[in-house]
């Protein structure tokens, strides 16, 4: 093997472990990215809860005050 075709090699070699270097630091930032936005779909998922408790409370008293009105409309007209 001549030193030209060693000298190739090596930059051949060079350049993948180059690649792979930077494939790794892409593939940390991807983890990292998507930990965070499991964090934040759960954040939103909990969040997205305490409306949906909200909103049915205040559907409940919707009902309640629907009911209310009922009665109310019945006692008058009897």
């Amino acid at each position: 093997m001549s030193i030209e075709s060693l000298g190739h090699l090596e930059s051949k070699l060079q350049n993948l472990i180059d690649k792979l270097e930077l494939t790794r630091m892409e593939l940390e930032e991807l983890r990292t990215a998507n930990t965070r936005m499991e964090q934040e779909n759960a954040e939103l998922k909990q969040e997205l809860s305490a409306w949906g408790e909200r909103v049915g409370a205040l559907l409940g008293k919707l009902d309640n005050v629907s009911e209310d009105v009922a009665e109310e409309e019945a006692a008058y007209e009897a």
